[in-house]
């Protein structure tokens, strides 16, 4: 009798194991919204609550002169802001609103070794030459209140959210992003 018990308990506990699968991999989800001045005046989409009351923090950082600093600085015409600025390696979802009621925007995601670490920066065009940095995806032009969601598996590192919209990198519209193990 005790051989049959055991005989089932490890039938048991063999068909429990076929049965368990690894989980699916997990998606974190990233909000974002790209701000200017426009969007503090008024809020996101028209709503009247500008930052204050948004759930994305108060007050524009701009970085640097370079459009430096990642939000160590004075204040800024433009923002990047994340609901995270930190997640896990992995599938990540960035669901990026522009909240400007005017002015077109964009996001890439560019991997870094620091996130302090200077980026080319073409002062002519008032760009980053996409060519000469890692970038990893990116929405496209944003109009005025436009979403777009880009999904991107992620390594451990150091990344930035940036606007490459001529001239909005210099006025802020940088933000570090972490990914770890």
């Amino acid at each position: 009798m005790a051989k049959l018990f055991m005989t089932a308990a490890i039938a048991i506990a063999l068909s429990g194991a076929a049965l368990a699968t690894p989980a699916a991999a997990e998606t974190t989800t990233v909000n974002v919204a790209l701000m200017d001045m426009s969007a503090m005046a008024s809020g996101p989409m028209g709503t009247g609550l500008g930052m204050i009351g948004s759930g994305m923090g108060f007050g524009m950082m701009s970085p640097d002169m370079m459009g430096r600093g990642g939000g160590q600085g004075a204040i800024g015409m433009m923002a990047i802001r994340a609901d995270k600025t930190s997640v896990r390696a992995g599938v990540v979802t960035f669901n990026v609103t522009n909240w400007s009621r005017s002015v077109v925007h964009e996001m890439l995601v560019l991997a870094v070794d620091s996130p302090d670490a200077p980026l080319p920066y073409d002062f002519s065009k008032q760009i980053i030459p996409e060519d000469q940095v890692k970038a990893l995806g990116e929405t496209n032009e944003l109009q005025p209140n436009g979403l777009k969601s880009i999904e991107l598996t992620l390594a451990p590192g150091n990344y930035l959210l940036v606007c490459n919209v001529p001239g909005h990198f210099a006025a802020g519209m940088v933000l570090a992003f972490a990914v770890a193990p």
